[in-house]
């Protein structure tokens, strides 16, 4: 270990109160002690904070990770947060011009604090929330992404990210959103080939249970 005054070499010197290695300078005699790596200031071993992630990616809740490792659930949703922030950083810096040829999106959704039919004020920080998403059909890369409303201007700005990450010709599809329509043809213009995957639900035949699904058909447009 160097001295962080000095720059001079320094010598183990025991441990403190925590177990931590303490080193101390052969020249000006200061002392410091070995911390291990936190991830962005939390105070959790890199072991336990993999294990948190890989819970979520096994699509594990917020109170079940709450149980199995322990921590508390405010602990949890800050890794999740900091993990997603690097990730988002991480596809803003190395997904760039990528050539693809086969490209569908589609929308994720959830809500903030209520549904949208509970947002008697018109909260715009609270309600429906979809994640639009962009993935290559052949690698399953994730091209681009969008948070917002179902409106006209989310999904244009959707589109806008799909164009910015894309190289030469290729095939999109979406679904019947109209107003994917018009921003497809306003933002990728005649370098797409467009289609929209359209599902036509009919009737329940009897035999079905009250809650099984009605029978689709896929149409293309």
């Amino acid at each position: 270990m160097t001295c962080h005054n000095c720059q001079a070499q320094c010598k183990k010197f025991g441990k403190d109160r925590k177990g931590n290695q303490r080193f101390r300078c052969c020249q000006c005699l200061k002392t410091y002690s070995e911390r291990p790596g936190r991830f962005d200031g939390t105070n959790l071993p890199t072991e336990r904070i993999c294990q948190i992630i890989r819970l979520f990616v096994e699509g594990c809740s917020v109170r079940s990770i709450e149980r199995i490792t322990g921590n508390h659930r405010d602990t949890i949703l800050n890794i999740l947060v900091l993990a997603g922030e690097r990730c988002e950083r991480l596809l803003e810096k190395t997904i760039h011009n990528i050539p693809v040829r086969d490209v569908q999106c589609d929308e994720i959704w959830g809500f903030v604090g209520c549904k949208e039919k509970r947002n008697i004020a018109g909260d715009p920080l609270r309600g429906d929330a979809f994640c639009f998403v962009a993935i290559e059909r052949t690698t399953k890369l994730v091209l681009a992404w969008h948070l917002g409303r179902r409106t006209r201007r989310d999904a244009l700005t959707f589109t806008e990210k799909i164009n910015e990450v894309t190289n030469g010709r290729f095939q999109i599809t979406t679904d019947a959103f109209p107003p994917y329509f018009d921003a497809v043809h306003t933002c990728l213009g005649t370098r797409v080939d467009y289609s929209q995957l359209i599902k036509l639900y009919g009737t329940a035949s009897q035999d079905e249970h009250r809650y099984s699904p009605a029978g689709s058909v896929l149409t293309w447009a």
